[in-house]
């Protein structure tokens, strides 16, 4: 009977051991989360003057493992967002940029996520990216942070031409105002479970 005590002791002290072991190295808990706010601005050029269209409402999902309060990976990302929801000073130059993205025929802009390497809050994120009805394997380099509020954001900035995604960059008044083909996007997502 002392043998059985003993064991049962021995027993709870390795489970016990076990438990404090497990948290002292951090839980992994992956978790799906939503967005809650976002932005998606859109930085260009013209012969004339820059120009930008902004768009406040980013629609996305994850899978996000944290490891502490730390963004340890990222297996799972995808937005989609309506093409008219990006929105210029000028709505003739709204109106001319959803035509060149033939936002009539394709009105989405998505991004679905291969692949992601996270490190000290550093992501570099593979996927598809689909903008007026032509798919391109991009990289995006960012950042993921989480907060105290239980939010994960991920925000960083990705460079590309117009002519990527088989638009042709807009001109307006017969060809006196031409757009660039080079625009810049910088992206913000705090997302939550």
């Amino acid at each position: 009977m002392k043998t059985s005590n003993k064991l049962n002791k021995v027993k709870g002290l390795v489970a016990a051991l076990a438990v404090i072991m497990i948290t002292s190295l951090g839980f992994n808990a992956q978790a799906q989360y939503k967005s809650v706010s976002g932005a998606f601005k859109v930085h260009g050029t013209s012969n004339l003057h820059n120009w930008e269209m902004n768009a406040t409402s980013i629609p996305a999902e994850a899978q996000i493992t944290l490891k502490g309060t730390e963004v340890e990976d990222i297996t799972a990302f995808s937005m989609t967002f309506p093409v008219k929801t990006l929105k210029a000073k000028e709505d003739l130059m709204s109106s001319r940029a959803y035509k060149a993205m033939k936002a009539d025929k394709f009105p989405t802009i998505t991004f679905k996520l291969n692949n992601a390497e996270v490190s000290a809050g550093n992501v570099k994120a593979t996927g598809v990216l689909t903008i007026a009805g032509t798919s391109k394997t991009v990289v995006l380099t960012g950042k993921a942070a989480s907060g105290a509020d239980g939010t994960v954001a991920l925000a960083g900035t990705y460079k590309f031409k117009l002519s990527d995604f088989n638009i042709d960059p807009p001109s307006f008044m017969l060809g006196a105002l031409k757009v660039g083909n080079d625009l810049t996007v910088d992206y913000s997502v705090k997302l939550k479970k």
